[in-house]
C-alpha cells in the first residue's frame, strides 16, 4: 500500500511542489509521439531514446503494470536557443534521488520517466550499450510514446506549447509507483 503522505513529504524534501497523483492506466500512449521522436527530434537514436526503447504497444503494457503514479511539473523561464542544461541535469539528479528514496521505502517497482532525454553526461556516448551511466539513465515520457500534453491536461494540470522565446517552459516527469 502506498503512503501518499510519506511520498508527498519526500517530494517536498526535493522541492518538487507541483505534482499530481494519477493512475498510470490513464497515461495516453500514442504512435504519433513515437513518430515525432523518430522524425523531428535531434536526440533520436541516443541512449534512452527510440529505437533504444520498447515498441509503442509494449510501452502501453508497461504502464498497465502500475496502479499509482505522479506527474511532476518543473517550470523554468528559459531561452530555447540556450537550453538550461545545468538546471536540467540538477533536476534529473534530484528526481533520481527521489526515485531512490521511494525505492528504499519499500516500493521496489518505482520507475522514473525523466523530464528530458537523458542529460547526465555532457557528452553522450551515443548508444545504450556504450552508456557510461546505465544505472542512472532514464528515458523521457515521450520516448515511451506518452502524449504528455493530453496526459497532463487530463490530470487537470495546465500545459501549453511554448510559442514565444524566451518564455516559461514546463518539463514533465512521470514517477510510477507500486
Amino acid at each position: 500500500m502506498i503512503d501518499k503522505d510519506k511520498i508527498e513529504s519526500m517530494l517536498l524534501g526535493q522541492d518538487f511542489g507541483d505534482y499530481k497523483w494519477i493512475s498510470p492506466k490513464d497515461i495516453i500512449v500514442s504512435h504519433w509521439v513515437r513518430v515525432k521522436c523518430t522524425f523531428g527530434c535531434s536526440e533520436y537514436g541516443l541512449g534512452t531514446c527510440p529505437p533504444n526503447t520498447p515498441p509503442v504497444d509494449e510501452c502501453r503494457e508497461f504502464f498497465n503494470e502500475y496502479d499509482s503514479g505522479l506527474i511532476i511539473r518543473l517550470n523554468r523561464y528559459a531561452d530555447r536557443d540556450s537550453y538550461p542544461s545545468d538546471w536540467s541535469r540538477d533536476m534529473t539528479k534530484r528526481l533520481l534521488a527521489l526515485e531512490r528514496e521511494i525505492f528504499l521505502s519499500g516500493h521496489q517497482k518505482v520507475f522514473l520517466l525523466n523530464q528530458t532525454c537523458c542529460s547526465l553526461c555532457k557528452d553522450c556516448s551515443g548508444t545504450r550499450s556504450a552508456c557510461r551511466d546505465k544505472k542512472n539513465s532514464r528515458p523521457s515520457p515521450e520516448s515511451f510514446a506518452v502524449d504528455v500534453y493530453q496526459t497532463v491536461r487530463n490530470a487537470g494540470m495546465a500545459i501549453d506549447v511554448v510559442s514565444e522565446n524566451p518564455a516559461e517552459m514546463n518539463r514533465i516527469a512521470l514517477l510510477l509507483i507500486e
